[in-house]
């Protein structure tokens, strides 16, 4: 039977059906369900022994944050551009998507220029590990002054983290390829562009794919937090007024909104790789 027969046969669309219904199930985890529902349970009863000032109830916050996610009019009030956590999360993941892809094409490919010539590894490799054991928050003073309290330096500084981050990950990956799948290809005949394209970049992708989702995640915090320096929107300078207002429980709806983001930017992230590297998978 030929190929195209061979998948138009009935049993393959199940096949794939199950392979969904298998990748849903490993997403919506019920182990995972199970923790919220007992930290949710956990914070409700300590909600009890302490006074609303310092930890609001759980129904509370999420009526807050159903409140104040299309409209909060006291945000107006403290300069933010945007008067409800809809419009600085928005703003908050832009800039995130933004350095992430930008962070993620300059750590990826400096990275691996770095494994392949050692000229470039002299070089850079340094300027990398000092850079990944320093606090990152230590350049946000001087992105602060070149440009100035803006989205720009909030950006740079997540595109830097980002950077360091992919470099280490792919120079990693790609040093540990085994030399004789190159050796091979190049004994075959191929020259270096088809020993980067056919074997280098397959090779290295599912190691680059798992440091991109870990510098996704710190990706969030770090703009949050970059936002608290000077911004007039996102979620970062939603939290700074609030804490100045002795608002809990507004503090605790934004945490929340922008946790339940990074939760599901982390697991499309997580479903793209498995979908990217199911050749891995199959292969194992």
């Amino acid at each position: 039977m030929t190929p195209v027969a061979d998948s138009l046969r009935p049993g393959r669309a199940p096949d794939r059906l199950g392979s969904r219904t298998r990748a849903l199930a490993r997403a919506v985890d019920p182990l995972r369900l199970a923790g919220v529902a007992i930290g949710v349970a956990v914070w409700q009863g300590l909600t009890m022994l302490l006074p609303p000032i310092i930890l609001p109830t759980p129904a509370g916050v999420a009526g807050r944050l159903r409140d104040d996610f299309w409209s909060a009019p006291a945000l107006s009030y403290y300069g933010l551009t945007e008067p409800n956590l809809y419009g600085n999360l928005l703003y908050t993941a832009q800039n995130v998507l933004v350095a992430v892809l930008a962070g993620a094409s300059i750590g990826i490919a400096s990275g691996l220029l770095s494994a392949r010539f050692p000229l470039v590894q002299a070089g850079l490799d340094p300027v990398v590990m000092t850079a990944g054991t320093v606090p990152i928050l230590i350049a946000a003073p001087f992105l602060l002054i070149w440009f100035g309290v803006g989205r720009t330096s909030a950006v740079c500084l997540v595109v830097f983290y980002v950077a360091v981050t992919l470099h280490i990950f792919a120079a990693r990956a790609a040093r540990n390829v085994d030399p004789i799948f190159e050796q091979s290809a190049r004994t075959l005949g191929a020259g270096s562009r088809r020993v980067l394209r056919d074997v280098l970049l397959p090779a290295t992708v599912p190691e680059i794919l798992g440091g991109l989702r870990i510098a996704l995640a710190g990706a969030w915090g770090l703009e949050a937090v970059a936002e608290l320096l000077g911004s007039q929107s996102g979620m970062g300078k939603v939290i700074e007024v609030l804490a100045g207002a002795t608002d809990p429980q507004g503090i605790m709806a934004a945490l929340l909104s922008l946790g339940s983001t990074a939760v599901l930017a982390d697991l499309l992230a997580a479903l793209a790789v498995a979908r990217l590297t199911r050749w891995s998978a199959a292969a194992r």
